[in-house]
């Protein structure tokens, strides 16, 4: 027997919903840093992966002011703990706070390679994956 819902499939619903939702509904999203300026940070603990001592996570950022008219900004990052490096692989800006309205396309360009900053919330990030 096979549900059907306005004609489709329970399949089909699943696609259509991880199509419409990929980033929400595996999500898990922990916060790791508040900023002294009041700026949040979250990673995604359910997309983590790992090779060798590199490590591509989904961060976020929940602006406390805006920046550039942005109020939050989602990346793709693949940090190198032997490095202790980071490459920016995707970036999104949003309008909102919620990730919901996009300021602008997503930027699939990788960007180059560059050092992790002492106190920086990348650098919290990599001290809380690369000593798991």
């Amino acid at each position: 027997m096979c549900v059907t819902f306005g004609g489709l499939n329970m399949k089909k619903w699943l696609s259509v919903i991880l199509l419409v939702f990929p980033g929400s509904v595996m999500a898990e999203w922990i916060e790791f840093s508040t900023r002294s300026n009041g700026d949040v940070f979250f990673f995604d603990n359910a997309r983590v992966e790992t090779n060798g001592t590199q490590i591509s996570v989904w961060t976020r950022v929940r602006y406390k002011t805006s920046v550039m008219a942005a109020s939050s900004y989602q990346s793709l990052l693949k940090l190198d703990c032997s490095e202790n490096s980071e490459i920016i692989l995707q970036s999104t800006f949003f309008t909102d706070k919620d990730w919901s309205q996009p300021a602008m396309a997503t930027n699939t360009n990788a960007k180059p390679k560059t050092f992790v900053a002492e106190n920086s919330a990348t650098q919290q990030l990599i001290n809380i994956l690369c000593n798991d």
